[in-house]
């Protein structure tokens, strides 16, 4: 039997800027958690169950495009800026990873907040432990999320206990992405993770890059988040033109690449991200809390580059994207290029989606798609587009996520 949710339903659309709105709209799904209509609610279908979740709203799935499993603990520690704030918070963390006791009870965490959040879909880096990459994988095909998972690759300059060579590294990556990409039809797919340049020798990002493009494989990592860490990346890859030049020469950027943070990219290196199709995850929040900049999220757009919102938990201090929405909106104001509210809601959903090469399965509510959406809590007071969008994208703290579904299941966590 197709299953339905009456109420507000909210979505941005394939193939246009706009949303789509409807103040009474039913949202039906069939067994298979494919979504075979989205429509003005006219009186219940034949052979459809339907749920009134009136005044909440039906909402489009939220995509996290970036952050870090083993941080959760560590949400909101203010010890940055980035370099120091990896030594003395960051590393000594994800040490505990190689406990898998530990990493089993953060990644029950990690997947309840995320289901708390209306997050459908998470692009995560975990620690450098095969170990504990497999018991995020584990989390996440248990609690039903939409999940990009890579191991964090590093041989150098990090603590020995993080520290995994580079042959053992690319191993562990092979049989984790043998193991779990693809998983569920696609739910679960294995992303190759440099850390970033700093930490990681030619020969790991060289054998790194060779393997994401014999596998068909995305590549996440940071790129020009702090000045320091620029110079450092190129002191370390004095074979490289600039930062970007390192990831390009040694085969890890392309068309499933995601950059992270972006922030200080020359305007040459901004048109090498849209000539070689990569992707940036957008984290306007840790932006601010290590003090790492402004990313000009305009030179992106201009240049058509394909953008997510990021969370990046922990030196995000939230799991809601919705929040990053707002602090996007800030940043991009602040420097004088102020977007709109359907453009952020858009960033948080589709365009997220569309990042991660998804769009066909996810990000909005359109037949066809699967039925990855979140019910909303709106007071009966709040109503017609405008008010609605408002509240979602400025005002979370006042519009809680009650239930999160993935392909038309619930997603819990934990």
């Amino acid at each position: 039997m197709k299953r339905g949710f009456r109420g507000k339903v909210m979505t941005a659309s394939s193939g246009g800027e706009d949303l789509r709105y409807l103040e009474d709209g039913l949202l039906v799904f069939g067994d298979d958690g494919r979504i075979t209509s989205v429509e003005p609610f006219g009186g219940p279908p034949d052979g459809v169950l339907v749920r009134d979740v009136r005044p909440f709203l039906l909402a489009a799935g939220f995509v996290d495009a970036h952050l870090h499993y083993p941080q959760t603990r560590v949400i909101g520690s203010a010890t940055g800026p980035l370099l120091p704030w990896l030594e003395r918070t960051v590393f000594p963390e994800e040490a505990r990873f190689l406990d898998e006791r530990h990493a089993t009870a953060v990644a029950a965490e990690l997947t309840r907040r995320l289901a708390l959040a209306g997050t459908t879909t998470a692009v995560l880096y975990s620690s450098s432990d095969p170990r504990a990459t497999r018991v995020l994988f584990e989390a996440l095909a248990r609690s039903g999320h939409r999940g990009f998972v890579g191991l964090t690759l590093m041989d150098q300059h990090c603590p020995e206990p993080l520290r995994v060579d580079a042959d053992h590294a690319l191993a562990a990556c092979a049989e984790l992405a043998s193991a779990y990409h693809g998983h569920d039809r696609g739910r679960l797919a294995f992303v190759i993770t440099p850390r970033f340049a700093p930490t990681c020798s030619r020969a790991l990002l060289e054998g790194a890059g060779r393997l994401a493009e014999e596998r068909g494989l995305f590549v996440q990592t940071h790129i020009s988040e702090n000045a320091d860490e620029c110079r450092a990346a190129l002191a370390l890859h004095p074979f490289a033109s600039d930062y970007l030049d390192i990831y390009d020469r040694t085969g890890l950027l392309g068309e499933r690449t995601l950059l992270a943070h972006a922030i200080h990219l020359s305007p040459g290196e901004w048109d090498r991200v849209r000539a070689r199709g990569a992707r940036i995850a957008h984290c306007p929040d840790s932006n601010f809390f290590l003090g790492s900049g402004r990313m000009r999220l305009a030179e992106a757009r201009a240049r058509g580059i394909p953008v997510a919102l990021g969370t990046d938990v922990a030196a995000g201090r939230t799991f809601d994207v919705r929040r990053i929405m707002s602090s996007a909106y800030d940043n991009a104001t602040c420097l004088g290029d102020p977007i709109t509210p359907e453009a952020l809601f858009r960033l948080g959903t589709l365009g997220g989606a569309e990042a991660l090469g998804i769009a066909r399965e996810t990000g909005s509510l359109e037949p066809g798609k699967d039925a990855d959406f979140c019910v909303i809590e709106l007071p009966d007071y709040v109503e017609g587009r405008s008010d609605v969008l408002s509240r979602i994208v400025f005002s979370s703290d006042t519009t809680p996520v009650r239930e999160t579904y993935v392909r038309g299941k619930r997603v819990e966590g934990g």
